[in-house]
């Protein structure tokens, strides 16, 4: 039987909560997401292979950060479905970058990822009064995600990603704390 992680919530929405990710993290499911090619696809770390060992190391790196990596769950079955970050904070501009992955393949296309990068705005903007959120991809559905939350497209990094034998662009994005407080 697995074991379920009870680390303390960081916030919730209406069918998802965010907590932080713990070695006890370290499940099947999580490795194969990250040995996963669709998954991946949009990633810098497409085309590795992870082991338990490395994933192990990811956790405790990141329990030990500065970062925030938080686990993406459904509420009620507590079911991990994938993770979002807050990375490369910057506390004197107070700002980061969000990543997300959606690793459970089942559940894409229910609108988890918008939700979930909701409750991470709101926690970003309201519980550690950042100022500026920011992301970059070269993924057609997180650009279309993140359109969809509201954020403003800043441009692009031209032909920045490989991607099935060719260059493709990444799309810049951003949202600030003001343009939250006129939805």
């Amino acid at each position: 039987m697995k074991s379920v992680v009870t680390a303390p919530e960081v916030n919730r929405g209406s069918r998802l909560y965010l907590r932080k990710l713990s070695v006890c993290d370290a499940q099947d499911h999580y490795l194969e997401w990250l040995n996963d090619t669709d998954v991946q696809k949009f990633t810098r770390r497409r085309g590795r292979q992870s082991t338990f060992e490395d994933l192990k190391n990811f956790l405790r790196n990141a329990e030990a950060g500065n970062d925030y990596h938080l686990a993406v769950c459904i509420l009620g079955s507590d079911k991990h479905i994938g993770n979002i970050s807050l990375n490369s904070i910057d506390q004197l501009n107070r700002s980061a970058e969000v990543s997300i992955m959606m690793g459970d393949k089942t559940e894409w296309g229910k609108g988890y990822g918008a939700e979930a990068v909701q409750i991470l705005t709101d926690f970003a903007f309201s519980q550690l009064k950042f100022n500026r959120l920011w992301a970059e991809s070269p993924n057609p559905a997180f650009n279309a995600l993140i359109q969809k939350c509201g954020w403003k497209k800043e441009g692009l990094r031209r032909k920045a990603f490989f991607t099935n034998n060719e260059f493709v662009d990444s799309e810049c994005w951003s949202l600030l704390y003001d343009e939250t407080l006129t939805k």
